[in-house]
């Protein structure tokens, strides 16, 4: 394995342990499943290579992944520093170019659904000085889906992780080029915490899943936001 994993821990990264090192960035797996997400992460990348704006695999081994370094700001800290309707609109636009294509490279598509990133949101994406995306980056959870997910997650990363800056939702759905019905968005941010909390059980245990039990709680009581 590189070397790269000995390297320092980047900025942002949650669930698993994100290192770099020189122009290298090495992503070990943490948690449940750890064979089948990287399986996941990986088959996109390679699929979506030229498609969108994907990292370059260098190197791959059981549990870990090294990529080519992507030079951009992280899409958390462009929005913390007043970005936020420009990281916003950005990802509604690359959002409607993800669901253009075809995720055919999955098994489960059967001609129908499209492709989800299943993490989608300022937090995993890097931005280039001129506002566009230079990096989507965390496609573990990638498969096939409803249109509403991504652009539901991204507004739940918004309400949970920067309630200052509901007010950039707005750019999001005008980057995306529609709002889907509240009532839909909700719907798919309850599903996708409690996947998450049945992945967090399966990992820690029922304790460590009490933030998301709490989350869904907090979903359930949410509103519209114009």
């Amino acid at each position: 394995m590189s070397s790269a994993i000995d390297g320092q821990p980047v900025p942002h990264a949650y669930t698993n342990t994100v290192t770099q090192l020189g122009e290298f960035v090495t992503k070990r797996y943490r948690g449940a499943d750890i064979g089948r997400r990287q399986h996941r992460e990986e088959l996109a990348i390679r699929s979506l290579t030229g498609l969108l704006p994907v990292a370059t695999i260098v190197e791959s081994a059981p549990g870990a992944l090294v990529f080519r370094k992507v030079a951009g700001r992280h899409g958390q800290d462009v929005l913390d520093g007043g970005g936020g309707a420009v990281v916003m609109s950005a990802l509604g636009l690359l959002l409607r170019q993800l669901q253009a294509i075809t995720p055919s490279f999955y098994d489960e598509f059967r001609g129908d659904g499209v492709l989800v990133h299943r993490d989608f949101g300022p937090n995993n994406v890097l931005l280039s000085d001129n506002g566009s995306i230079a990096l989507l980056a965390d496609w573990e959870w990638s498969g096939v889906g409803n249109p509403v997910d991504d652009l539901a997650w991204a507004e739940f990363i918004i309400r949970v992780h920067h309630p200052g800056e509901v007010g950039c939702l707005s750019a999001l759905f005008d980057g995306y080029g529609q709002r889907p019905v509240w009532a839909e968005r909700q719907a798919a941010m309850a599903r996708r915490a409690a996947d998450m909390e049945a992945w967090v059980t399966l990992w820690e245990g029922t304790p460590a899943a009490a933030s998301w039990r709490y989350r869904s709680t907090c979903i359930a009581g949410w509103r519209e936001v114009v």
